[in-house]
């Protein structure tokens, strides 16, 4: 693993995310239908996109928490739920409806997942790839 900026319960936060926050970017677009497209959400209540200061509290006790309490039951060896112990809150679409880098897979290149009506929910395969969906990229 490479040596990064900025880790939250010993998982590293992807370069790009930390370049996004520190230039202004990471921020919820203005069109809701943007955020709807992406994350599939009918009304996104008060949406927000975590800087790095809001991660830290907002991840304090996540690894504590049982799977039950992140709502979804994990079935190893496959992508299904959230383990709390391999994840990172990143933001949030609402009470209940976060957004989280999802570390199962890669330490060094996490998948993005929203808690959408249905459960967890693959949104992007990378942090790359949601900044280009969500037009944060530039």
């Amino acid at each position: 693993m490479e040596k990064y900026d900025f880790v939250i319960n010993g998982l590293p936060i992807p370069p790009l995310l930390v370049a996004a926050i520190r230039h202004g970017k990471w921020r919820p677009p203005s069109d809701p239908g943007l955020i709807r497209a992406v994350f599939g959400e009918t009304e996104p209540e008060s949406p927000q996109f975590y800087d790095l200061a809001s991660m830290v509290p907002q991840n304090r006790r996540l690894p504590e928490r049982s799977v039950r309490q992140v709502y979804g039951e994990v079935v190893e060896g496959t992508s299904v739920g959230l383990n709390p112990r391999k994840a990172v809150y990143i933001g949030d679409l609402g009470i209940d409806k976060p957004i989280a880098l999802d570390y199962r897979r890669s330490l060094d290149d996490p998948r993005v997942l929203y808690l959408g009506q249905t459960g967890w929910v693959e949104v992007a395969e990378s942090v790359h790839v949601l900044l280009r969906k969500l037009d944060l990229s530039n």
